[in-house]
């Protein structure tokens, strides 16, 4: 039904940039002088930079560290994504509510969803296959997550890929949430160690209760 009445409409932006580690920060350059180096050291010119938490115990991990460090004499890559199924899956969903279809529409709005992250999965293993490494390493963080929970960095990437705005995504102005809702954003590290983790508990009731 999704197919026939097009309410479904996968689509993603993705990029590669050189990066380089700084501690809990990932720097971001800008790819132009990359492409035409012609065998030469190509300018690094930052261009963005991501700072990412690190957990306070244990193995003291942060998504940073899975990069080459900028003293190591390196350039590394990262692979960023933005994917939705589109507004006209928030407007289904909508219909069906206003419709008082309650049963159907959340049947639809989970069907929805979880297109969302088929489509994140499949864009993940496309860019394994274009960087020539295995399907099932590395691992995929979107932001708002513990490894990543400044969703404030989405500004940062949609600055990076501005082809966001050609599949009608947008941010929210206080929030930084994504529109449509139905949508997931992400930073790949292909490093074959990365894994997930927790940074810290999210439970901030003992904070308000004391």
């Amino acid at each position: 039904e999704a197919i026939r009445a097009k309410t479904l409409r996968p689509q993603a932006v993705y990029g590669y940039f050189p990066v380089n580690s700084e501690g809990d920060d990932l720097i971001v350059y800008n790819p132009t002088p990359f492409n035409a180096a012609n065998g030469a050291a190509p300018q690094k010119i930052e261009i963005a930079r991501f700072s990412f938490p690190r957990q306070p115990t244990g193995e003291y991990l942060c998504i940073s560290d899975y990069y080459a460090p900028t003293d190591s004499g390196q350039t590394d890559v990262v692979a960023l994504q933005v994917v939705t199924v589109g507004e006209t899956a928030s407007a289904e969903f909508e219909r069906l509510q206003s419709a008082d279809n309650y049963s159907e529409a959340y049947f639809f709005h989970g069907l929805a969803v979880q297109a969302a992250e088929a489509t994140a999965n499949y864009m993940t293993h496309h860019v394994c296959k274009e960087l020539g490494i295995p399907v099932n390493r590395g691992k995929r963080y979107s932001w708002g997550y513990p490894a990543c929970p400044d969703l404030s960095d989405h500004q940062t990437l949609f600055k990076l890929l501005p082809q966001t705005a050609q599949i009608g995504l947008t941010l929210t102005d206080e929030s930084y949430q994504l529109v449509p809702e139905q949508s997931t954003a992400a930073i790949f590290a292909h490093h074959p160690d990365a894994k997930y983790y927790s940074v810290g508990s999210l439970d901030r009731s003992a904070q308000i209760l004391g």
